[in-house]
């Protein structure tokens, strides 16, 4: 095994497990939602309105929260596609990873085309690094290091791994505000997330809908009253059944199971049955309902 599947298995492991499957389900407003007013975003640039994310040079004391769109932006072209296309292709134009002949492609104004340019630059950087070599890895960057040029390419592995994992957490920051943002705007979420079960009766009384995912929402917290609430409100168990079981919780993994709660699913972290979360968290008697 050479150095470069080491390096890479951390971005992989992030990528794989942390950062990508939190991008699932990101729409169009959310990637362009500015959470504070003067927010770095996308804007539109030049005669042709080019799309370009703000930045000043040199930056200010105390740089403006940005956007999703912003980061993605940043993750998708600079940190991986133009260093990627820079050192790993043959036709790249002879300059410096940071210029703009690198990624020539218009920048994406909506979700889709983020996700597309993220898991493109993605793809180029990781195919570029599994390909080289230890002697690879401890060559100097040269001219397309630009200031960088005395450092190894291994020192840039490292610090491409440390810039993704930096602006996917921001991300993934930015998506929870979006969606605690929207959360408290709708009564039924609004109170089963703080675990007030009355609340939730009376708001599912008035009317309320039940998005699909809140009773394992509400499961997951452990708020065993609002489940109660929201299943005898007729909300689908769907996905709560593990909850229920890793907490050992039997009075609820039977109230679910009674309204239809497939005992047989599997998760789609472990893939495991309700009965497998049971067993690790050692309730054996609720493992043993389960498997009957």
């Amino acid at each position: 095994m050479t150095w470069s599947a080491d390096l890479l298995e951390q971005l992989e492991f992030y990528w794989t497990f942390h950062f990508r499957p939190r991008l699932a389900g990101l729409t169009d407003d959310e990637y362009l939602w500015e959470p504070v007013d003067g927010a770095w975003s996308l804007r539109p640039v030049g005669p042709g309105g080019a799309l370009e994310p703000e930045f000043l040079q040199p930056e200010p004391p105390i740089p403006p929260v940005t956007t999703i769109a912003w980061r993605a932006v940043h993750i998708g072209r600079d940190v991986l596609g133009k260093r990627a296309r820079a050192f790993f292709d043959p036709d790249a134009a002879d300059a410096d990873m940071y210029d703009a002949r690198h990624w020539p492609a218009a920048l994406p104004g909506d979700a889709a085309g983020a996700l597309a340019m993220l898991d493109e630059g993605y793809r180029l950087w990781h195919e570029g690094v599994a390909a080289l070599d230890d002697e690879a890895l401890l060559r100097p960057l040269g001219p397309r290091g630009a200031a960088y040029a005395e450092d190894t390419m291994a020192k840039l592995v490292l610090h491409v791994n440390r810039e993704v994992m930096a602006h996917g957490a921001e991300i993934c920051l930015l998506r929870d505000l979006y969606r605690a943002y929207a959360d408290r705007r709708d009564p039924v979420v609004a109170a089963a997330l703080r675990g007030d079960a009355p609340a939730v009766a009376r708001a599912t009384a008035d009317g309320g809908a039940v998005r699909p995912t809140l009773v394992a929402e509400a499961a997951g917290l452990h708020h065993w009253d609002v489940v109660r609430a929201l299943v005898a409100a007729g909300a689908p168990a769907d996905g709560a059944l593990h909850y229920a079981a890793g907490a050992g919780e039997l009075e609820v993994v039977t109230l679910l199971v009674e309204h239809g709660a497939d005992t047989g699913a599997v998760d789609d972290r472990f893939r495991l049955t309700p009965a497998a979360w049971a067993d690790y968290f050692q309730h054996p008697e609720v493992a043993a309902y389960l498997s009957r």
